[in-house]
């Protein structure tokens, strides 16, 4: 009889771990409040649950004796640890899960551990000291959102009000968090770690729009990162130490990081697969690593592969209306090129969030600068 995964949730960026499940013949129950969400399709049991509700989701776990647990999402990630915990399955800590899905938790956890780290102050339903903000320009952010979803950037103190009152809109708990700008080239770090071992599987090149707006939107991402022999062991070291510090249990994790002259400093850590087709796309194409196997196979506590297969390029190139037409045309020329694309029908939209973009496309190379000029859009 087929083991049973349970996959809390089932949007459009869980589709494909709830494919690659039903791939390797496991039975696969979905958990989402929307019973049409899109990746309830591919399950062989879809249950209309609020991914939030642990003990609606546990109550289900026990009657279907579900072999495994798991999620692709940020806040679901403290659901995954509890059901874990309570039918004795293999998965990240109920104390990880909490300190990585609240950015104030994360950032009292890199103080605590001497990590370099952004100063931040806690905004508890408006109630804060505005003199103790001495760093500015600052980043406001929900404490507990994901996808850049109210995060601005604030350049003078007459402009904090309105931040947070954006901010505060994304918040489940009407808290904010106001930390220091750091300058530097952004990185992401894709590890997996099974019994207290961690093994760094990739990092990524980050890019982001918006800026100039005030806000943050990641724009491409490219694996492997342009990093300098040294810089990639000083990389690996940290994260390593970062990782080990949040005693993780058995998780993937994506580390976020920004490097300057004063050294790495870590920005987040997410307890799951990162997103942006990083893990389900990019590190496949350029390591031959399949993460979405490697999670399943985590969750019911088999061995995971982790050993690279080639060392390849690979990139994702975000639309919005500002690049829309330029690649549009260019996919229609290159299309042979291309892994992969969505595009949306236009639309004039400030970018916010990633909920803003207008689509994507994935591209490959063995050699970095033809896949730059690829994502470019002026490959020959």
């Amino acid at each position: 009889m087929a083991k049973k995964i349970m996959i809390i949730g089932a949007g459009e960026m869980q589709i494909p771990i709830i494919i690659k499940t039903k791939e390797l013949g496991f039975y696969t129950i979905t958990i989402d409040i929307n019973i049409k969400a899109p990746g309830n399709k591919y399950a062989d049991l879809a249950l209309e649950i609020d991914t939030n509700d642990k003990d609606s989701i546990l109550e289900h776990a026990k009657k279907h004796k579900i072999d495994g647990i798991l999620t692709t999402s940020d806040l679901p990630v403290r659901v995954v640890a509890y059901v874990s915990k309570k039918l004795g399955l293999f998965g990240l800590t109920e104390k990880a899960a909490e300190i990585c899905t609240d950015k104030y938790l994360l950032r009292n956890h890199f103080k605590k551990h001497n990590f370099l780290t952004p100063k931040y102050q806690l905004i508890d339903n408006f109630n804060f000291d505005a003199t103790k903000i001495d760093y500015f320009p600052v980043v406001v952010k929900p404490v507990d959102s994901s996808a850049s979803r109210g995060v601005s950037k604030v350049e003078k103190i007459e402009d904090l009000n309105a931040a947070i009152e954006f901010a505060n809109v994304y918040s489940k708990t009407n808290r904010v968090i106001v930390e220091e700008f750091i300058e530097g080239k952004e990185y992401s770090v894709e590890t997996f770690t099974q019994k207290k071992i961690t093994t760094i599987i990739a990092i990524t090149e980050k890019e982001t729009a918006g800026e100039n707006n005030k806000y943050f939107v990641e724009d491409r991402h490219i694996i492997h990162a342009d990093l300098s022999a040294t810089e990639e062991i000083r990389v690996k070291k940290r994260v390593n130490e970062i990782v080990n510090s949040l005693q993780i249990g058995d998780s993937s994790t994506h580390t976020e990081l920004k490097i300057n002259n004063k050294g790495i400093f870590v920005i987040e850590v997410g307890a799951r697969l990162g997103g942006d087709f990083i893990t389900s796309n990019l590190v496949p194409l350029s390591t031959g690593v399949d993460m979405l196997s490697n999670t399943i196979k985590l969750a019911l506590g088999e061995p995971i592969d982790v050993i690279p297969k080639f060392h390849k390029f690979s990139g994702v190139q975000f639309i919005n209306s500002q690049n829309y037409f330029l690649i549009k045309n260019y996919i229609k020329k290159s299309v042979h090129k291309i892994s992969e694309y969505h595009i949306e029908p236009y639309a004039e939209t400030e970018l916010k969030s990633s909920l803003d973009r207008l689509g994507y496309f994935i591209a490959s190379s063995d050699k970095r600068d033809d896949l730059i000029q690829i994502l470019n859009c002026n490959h020959k």
